[in-house]
């Protein structure tokens, strides 16, 4: 009983991250004003004046996390008195625009210390619209962007897990709050560093957000498919299975790199393109025959995204690689398999292997 009571209390606070959703401190920042109060406990924030009907929505989102977190924290009191759930809250950015408050939950259910989470509530000030981090990146050059610097940010990092640069956790949902000329992705203790980092945070500002590059991503549409069905890589410039490893390079504008072998082949990451993989037959034959794409070819992307477009289709655990998931479509000789992890429940996509059978 006590162990499902604790799982009880985790859902709660999951329910309350994923929200479209008297002590008094005053807070300026822009032309807003907001307050924190205390709702048994538990602070949360409150807009002071402005538009009454976006801020009623807003306010009303804003206290509910409050709410949910004094339901928890009676929850596991009833299990020892002296466990906790304390729900802490700060604006961390108000202009004419936009607003950002985090909330940072510390649950205590036993062990050597508290588990803390950050839920970061970011805001359209002129519709009350909660916004995600797909409102800020919204295509593919851009979460690629977004990804690129949160990867540079994380390597020069002294607390970073260093195994972590190339595979973090990071989607729509993933928590962040607003400054003047970007944003600051915020990743929870083990997220990506041991738990005495505490909230490892990395700033990207908008400029290299919004910047334009010729890279080459993973191109899904209505028709994906059908490019795919004729050996063609969606995005990738024209690069086709079959192709000789001098005809991609020249295509990519770009040579071999490094290489490395798996699964019984020989893989090439070509310069510049540290996110895809293309392995050739043999010297004979010198054709392309597998192409592997990592997160940053198609970031920021889930299952759900591609049974929208490409249709439903059944999971399966991967036999080549363990705890991953994964889908797959065959078109003819041509198969492509997009992979997540096994204990993601959002299905967030972590590689692509496109090959020829």
């Amino acid at each position: 009983m006590k162990g499902k009571s604790i799982i009880g209390v985790v859902l709660i606070l999951l329910f309350v991250l994923l929200l479209p959703t008297h002590s008094i401190h005053a807070a300026s920042t822009g032309s807003i004003k907001t307050k924190t109060y205390s709702y048994k406990g538990q602070q949360y924030v409150q807009i002071v004046g402005g538009d009454k009907k976006v801020s009623g929505k807003i306010n009303k989102t804003l206290k509910s996390h409050a709410v949910a977190a004094a339901k928890g924290n009676a929850e596991v009191k009833k299990m020892q008195k002296h466990y906790y759930l304390n729900s802490t809250a700060k604006t961390k950015y108000a202009s004419d625009q936009k607003l950002s408050v985090v909330y940072e939950d510390s649950l205590y259910s036993g062990g050597a210390h508290s588990n803390e989470i950050a839920t970061t509530y970011n805001f359209d000030l002129k519709t009350g619209k909660q916004l995600f981090l797909n409102n800020v990146a919204e295509n593919n050059q851009q979460k690629y962007n977004l990804l690129n610097e949160v990867e540079a940010g994380l390597k020069v990092s002294k607390e970073a897990y260093s195994d972590l640069f190339h595979n973090f956790p990071l989607t729509n949902k993933s928590s962040f709050y607003f400054y003047n000329d970007g944003v600051v992705v915020v990743f929870n203790p083990y997220e990506v560093g041991p738990y005495a980092a505490g909230f490892i945070e990395v700033k990207v500002s908008l400029k290299k957000i919004n910047a334009v590059s010729e890279v080459p991503l993973f191109n899904l549409n209505k028709s994906t498919l059908d490019m795919l069905s004729q050996g063609i890589i969606p995005g990738f410039k024209g690069v086709r299975l079959g192709q000789s490893q001098a005809e991609v390079t020249r295509v990519l504008n770009t040579s071999a790199g490094q290489s490395y072998y798996e699964s019984g082949g020989l893989f090439w990451i070509f310069k510049g393109i540290d996110y895809a993989s293309f392995n050739f037959d043999d010297e004979s034959t010198d054709s392309l025959r597998n192409v592997y794409l990592g997160t940053k070819a198609f970031p920021m992307k889930t299952f759900k995204d591609i049974e929208q477009l490409l249709g439903k289709t059944e999971r399966y655990e991967s036999s080549n690689y363990d705890g991953d998931v994964l889908i797959s479509y065959t078109l003819g000789q041509i198969s492509i398999e997009f992979t997540s992890d096994l204990h993601d429940s959002s299905e967030s996509i972590n590689g692509i292997m496109i090959s020829k059978r």
